[in-house]
């Protein structure tokens, strides 16, 4: 399949026009420092500044590290760091760093990073070597937190009060600078030049904020942007004919589902979620909310995660029952159902009307109701508010088909290990599973208590998965064509911008083109954090799992 090869170019039409003194990319808001802990979408950005350990690819690619050794039965990690690596203010990137930041992230709860560290009982520096001794064997320790957590500066970030940050910009040691910071309006980045895994092939990017849609299709038109970091449907390419552009297609990791709340009626009962599920044709669902169904797109009846990840489902879980969904829900005799959807994403406006369609083909009543990002993320609870909504429009947070780990930060019973169960579920039988498939080291016999979580996920149904759209992000190459797909997430990765492959092997610069895309086993920088961004603002971005600002910028 063309989405699971890396399509790289010889190596001098790698470095012969593709670079770029500045590349123009949008974003749908300001999203403060860009500080590990006050950033709110922007994990893609804020990997521009900070390096973490490992960066996601084949095998785990060693990003900071340099090498990495499993001793005491899988319980002991540790990590030699690469030469050279320096913070922005030119002191060099050392083991004590790496020990500072996990601690700290241990000791001060962050709701993306603090829940992958369950299995670190200690962090040591041994001969300039980092230790982290596990409480227990942990597979997915490669995937979260070492390709997750961005490293912190020690001599910055010791002494800050809690609650606050280092003060002016960000001081990280990834490949580019935040040089600038207009409030409301824009980033700048500037390439370190001097970066240890080479100087990047763009000079400066500059990031307007523009939230809405429709105007940064404009901007792109009108050549006021290079790159569109989200996932354009047909009809919006189709506007954009003529223009001079490319698209690279591929696939996404980023779903959408429809979630119940399962605090309330009638959606406490795990009958009314069942017959729900029964009366959605997801392949109707699918096909008319996306305009059709490709290589690159996908219904979701294979589970939560997406059906090409290595961890879905060998056949469907959830099949259509009209007849037997009618019944059961005339049995129950449900009032009407009131399906919440963004009202600013074509897409998932277009998912919440096939579902109402389905429910009144079955003879249950129910009605659509737009919102707005900020009041749909306050109706399922994203702003920490009470929970109203009954049934809802949602995302899938990538992470959740890159590493079976992060099914417990959706659907885990434990609030400060589950930071993004919006749907309310709990269930011991599935926190059981998780548990040992989060320690189980057999290959196979993880991926046999993966598959029974996603299982016993579609038995209680707190989501039910619908579909996954196909990436397609479009450039100008007049500008800018080094872009590098990225499995799952799209082209806003910090190797889009690098000129050689972080470790022998690995994923290195590559041409996004029309159907190329580099496989990767948990890429985005972590998160197709933009991919669906823009098209739902920040509704979307939010529901993947993105933190919300946590300290004052």
């Amino acid at each position: 399949m063309l989405a699971s090869l890396l399509v790289a170019l010889p190596a001098e039409a790698q470095e012969s026009g593709n670079t770029a003194e500045k590349v123009r990319i949008p974003f749908p808001r300001d999203d403060g420092t860009l500080t590990p802990y006050t950033f709110e979408l922007g994990y893609p950005l804020m990997t521009l500044v900070y390096d973490t350990l490992l960066w996601r690819g084949p095998g785990g690619n060693e990003w900071l590290a340099r090498q990495i050794r499993r001793s005491n039965a899988g319980r002991r990690v540790t990590i030699r760091l690469r030469e050279g690596a320096e913070w922005h203010d030119g002191r060099p990137v050392t083991a004590e760093d790496v020990k500072f930041t996990f601690d700290y992230f241990r000791d001060n709860y962050h709701p993306r990073f603090t829940p992958q560290l369950e299995a670190v009982e200690s962090t040591e520096v041994r001969g300039g070597q980092v230790e982290f001794n596990l409480r227990h064997p942990s597979p997915g320790f490669n995937t979260q937190p070492l390709s997750d957590v961005p490293i912190l500066p020690r001599h910055l970030w010791e002494g800050v009060p809690e609650g606050q940050t280092p003060p002016g910009l960000p001081v990280g040691s990834g490949p580019y600078k935040l040089a600038k910071h207009d409030v409301g309006e824009r980033y700048i980045f500037k390439a370190d030049d001097d970066y240890f895994l080479g100087k990047p092939r763009v000079g400066t990017i500059e990031v307007p904020f523009i939230r809405d849609f429709d105007s940064t299709v404009r901007a792109f038109r009108s050549r006021d942007l290079d790159m569109i970091p989200a996932t354009l449907p047909e009809a919006t390419q189709d506007q954009l004919r003529g223009a001079a552009f490319e698209t690279a297609f591929g696939r996404l990791y980023t779903g959408t589902v429809l979630m119940f709340n399962l605090r309330k009626p009638p959606f406490d009962d795990v009958r009314a979620r069942q017959a729900v599920s029964k009366a959605l044709d997801l392949r109707r669902v699918a096909r008319n909310s996306l305009g059709r169904l490709d290589e690159f797109s996908f219904q979701a009846d294979r589970g939560y995660v997406h059906p090409e990840s290595g961890f879905a489902a060998e056949g469907a879980l959830q099949s259509f029952e009209g007849e037997r969904a009618r019944s059961e829900l005339a049995a129950l005799g449900l009032p009407k159902i009131r399906v919440l959807a963004p009202g600013n994403d074509p897409v998932r406006r277009e998912a919440g009307q096939q579902v109402v369609l389905a429910l009144e083909r079955a003879g249950q009543a129910a009605g659509l109701e737009e919102l707005s990002p900020g009041r749909l993320a306050a109706a399922v609870g994203q702003d920490e508010s009470s929970p109203t909504f009954e049934a809802a429009i949602w995302s899938t947070p990538p992470l959740a088909s890159y590493s079976s780990d992060y099914l417990r930060v959706v659907f885990g019973s434990d609030e400060a290990q589950a930071p993004l169960n919006y749907s309310g579920y709990a269930s011991p039988e599935f926190d059981d599973l998780a548990a040992r498939a989060a320690r189980e080291t057999n290959p196979f016999d993880r991926s046999s208590l993966v598959r029974q979580e996603l299982k016993r996920l579609t038995d209680d149904a707190p989501v039910v998965p619908l579909f996954y759209p196909k990436g397609a992000f479009v450039y100008r190459p007049s500008i800018y064509e080094g872009w590098v797909y990225v499995e799952g997430t799209g082209i806003l990765d910090k190797r889009s911008f690098l000129p050689r492959s972080i470790s022998a092997g690995g994923p290195g610069p590559g041409a996004a083109r029309r159907g190329a895309s580099v496989s990767s086993d948990g890429g985005i920088g972590a998160f197709g954090i933009i991919a669906l961004g823009l098209l739902g603002a920040v509704l979307i971005v939010i529901a993947l799992g993105v933190v919300g600002r946590l300290r004052g910028t």
